[in-house]
C-alpha cells in the first residue's frame, strides 16, 4: 500500500528522512514505537499506580499462574504482576528479586526513548540510522530466559 505524501498516516515517516530518500515510503518500526511509547506511557503509569494502592488485594489472585498450579514449575512469567506490584509501591529491589525483566523493560523503555528524542530533536539523525528494536527484545528474552532458568534450579535443588 501506498500512501501519498499528504496522507495522515505519513507522520510515522520522519520528514528529513522524505528529503533524503524520496523513494522510500515504508514504516520504521521505531518511529512507531515512539510514537506509541508517547501515546502509552502516562495511561500505563495512572494503571499501575491503581493497581499498587487498591487493585492488589482486589484482583491479585486472578493473576495466579495457571502452568505452576499444574505442573509445580513457574513459567518464564511468573512473579511479573508482583514485580510490577512492588516497582509502582517504590521497591525497586523487591521487583528485581521477583521478576528483573520488569525493571529491564523499564530502564529499556527510558533508553529507546531518550535515544529517540536526542536523535530526533538534537542531533537530527533519526533519518539516517533506524534504531533497531530486535535488540531490546533480544535482551529481554535473555533477561526472561536467566531468570526462568535459576528459578527453576533453586526450586529443584530447594534453595531459598
Amino acid at each position: 500500500m501506498i500512501f501519498s505524501m499528504n496522507s495522515p498516516m505519513n507522520f510515522i515517516i520522519d520528514p528529513g528522512e522524505r528529503e533524503h530518500y524520496p523513494h522510500r515510503n515504508r514504516y520504521r518500526a521505531d518511529l512507531i514505537f515512539y510514537q506509541l511509547g508517547k501515546i502509552v506511557w502516562l495511561p500505563f503509569c495512572l494503571a499501575g499506580f491503581w493497581f499498587a494502592q487498591t487493585g492488589y488485594e482486589r484482583y491479585g489472585t486472578l493473576t495466579d499462574c495457571a502452568i505452576r498450579q499444574r505442573c509445580g514449575l513457574p513459567c518464564p512469567g511468573c512473579g511479573g504482576t508482583r514485580a510490577f506490584y512492588y516497582l509502582f509501591r517504590g521497591s525497586f529491589f523487591m521487583s528485581l528479586k521477583l521478576h528483573p525483566a520488569v525493571i529491564f523493560g523499564i530502564l529499556a523503555y527510558f533508553h529507546f526513548m531518550a535515544l529517540c528524542f536526542y536523535r530526533k530533536n538534537i542531533s537530527g539523525t533519526i533519518a539516517k540510522k533506524e534504531i533497531h528494536i530486535e535488540y531490546y527484545l533480544y535482551l529481554a528474552i535473555l533477561v526472561i530466559l536467566v531468570q526462568w532458568i535459576i528459578k527453576i534450579v533453586r526450586l529443584l535443588t530447594f534453595v531459598f
